[in-house]
């Protein structure tokens, strides 16, 4: 159905277990009520992201994606539109529930930011990728604010952030063909696909020093480090010496698609240590 494939469900998923993450790492549960709100709350407004992201991107996708659902027509752009904006109205209200004024607070600006990307960041320098980077980190601190489990949910909102980071990046060199005809300014299009590889090299060297400063200050375990460093840092590692060697764009595609693997596999380790 367009309507449920225009959500992304499967990146709605990954939302809803990301507040859960935030709101359980390392913590007790002490109220299902306002961890549940919080976690439809951040899927509907993402999935209004998501929908109104699409809206907006109708005519660079009939170049770089013509089979999505509304460039191939299975919705119309109207129709997209008043669905975006219900599922925001809906997911604000949802926080509401939260009991928690941060979280209303959050919800209310995340929709606002993400309406703001869609319609005008995203094809800024750099703005749109700190922006989806924070929108993404953002969900784990939610679900922090939802438990009181603030301080252990912000290693992962930093980890989240700095890999997210990485891999908006990363999908503005698999996009540059489009975004050049549509005279965007994204990092891609400034500096070029070979320098986008180049850049990367940084968040992912914070990321691997970041498990170092876990590590030194006791808030990981030496398993969880080797585990982290083995598992997240060495292949994310991989990645970016894969499109450094040649920056085609099924390279930068293949790499977005394997971080996201990789990201899920950092939640789980963090959760298992």
């Amino acid at each position: 159905m367009p309507f449920i494939k225009i959500i992304r469900p499967f990146n709605c998923l990954f939302v809803i277990l990301s507040v859960f993450f935030g709101a359980f790492y390392q913590s007790s549960i002490s109220n299902y009520y306002p961890i549940i709100f919080a976690a439809l709350s951040a899927a509907l407004i993402a999935a209004a992201g998501y929908v109104m992201n699409d809206f907006f991107d109708i005519p660079i996708d009939i170049i770089n994606r013509p089979n999505r659902i509304l460039p191939s027509g299975k919705i119309t752009p109207k129709a997209a539109y008043i669905f975006s904006i219900l599922l925001f109205i809906l997911g604000i209200t949802s926080s509401y529930f939260t009991q928690n004024i941060y979280c209303v607070i959050i919800a209310v600006v995340n929709s606002i930011l993400l309406f703001s990307y869609a319609k005008t960041f995203k094809m800024s320098f750099l703005t749109g990728n700190i922006l989806v980077a924070y929108t993404t980190a953002s969900t784990f601190l939610f679900g922090g604010l939802s438990n009181n489990n603030v301080k252990n949910s912000m290693i992962i909102v930093i980890f989240a952030f700095l890999y997210t980071f990485i891999r908006e990046i990363v999908k503005d060199g698999e996009d540059i063909e489009g975004d050049i005809k549509w005279n965007a300014k994204t990092l891609a299009v400034k500096i070029g696909r070979k320098n986008i590889a180049i850049v990367s090299i940084f968040p992912t060297l914070a990321i691997i020093l970041y498990s170092v400063f876990l590590f030194v200050n006791n808030m990981i375990r030496l398993k969880v480090f080797i585990v982290l460093t083995v598992g997240v840092s060495l292949p994310l590692t991989i990645l970016i010496i894969y499109i450094l060697r040649k920056s085609e764009i099924y390279r930068f595609a293949n790499a977005s698609s394997l971080m996201k693997i990789n990201m899920l596999m950092l939640l789980i380790i963090l959760w298992v240590g």
